[in-house]
Parts: C-alpha cells; sequence; structure tokens
C-alpha cells in the first residue's frame, strides 16, 4: 500500500519548510516507493481542505501529522509505519 505524505510550505519554502522536506525525501527513500511526497503551497486550495495555518505542515495519508514544525526522523518514521497498518 502507498502512503501519501503531503508537504505544505510557504511561498518562497522558508528554512524550517525546506529541512521539512529534506527530512521527508529522505525517509521516504528508505521505503523505496512505498512513499509518494508530494510538495505543496501553503497557499493553495489542498491547503484550505487541511486547515493548514502553520509551515511546514506535513500530512500523511490525508491526516495532518505534524504541524508548524520539523519532524525527527524517527518521529516522521513512527507516523509512517502508523499509516502502513
Amino acid at each position: 500500500m502507498e502512503v501519501v505524505v503531503k508537504v505544505f510550505h510557504s511561498e518562497p519554502p522558508c528554512p524550517k519548510c525546506r529541512a521539512t522536506e529534506k527530512v521527508v525525501d529522505e525517509v521516504a527513500k528508505e521505503y523505496g516507493g512505498k512513499v509518494k511526497v508530494v510538495k505543496l503551497s501553503a497557499l493553495s486550495e489542498e491547503a484550505d481542505k487541511y486547515g493548514v495555518l502553520m509551515t511546514p505542515t506535513v500530512v500523511i495519508n490525508d491526516k495532518v501529522a505534524f504541524s508548524g514544525k520539523v519532524p525527527a526522523k524517527d518521529e516522521l518514521k513512527r507516523a509512517l509505519e502508523q499509516a502502513m497498518k
């Protein structure tokens, strides 16, 4: 089962947003194609759907997992493992 991770960032992406995208990309690689990463603007209609108010916001399978902070790799992995169950 593929897990979809959406990273919402500011325009242009702030340092915390860039750091979050980097962590998400690195962790996604470890799952070899099971994790699809989508990067979106916090100003997009998609962001409105999730009520994104802070950046960065990470949404995993349509649930807000992290908001306003850079997730640690182990936190992100735990969230992904939960989503894969």
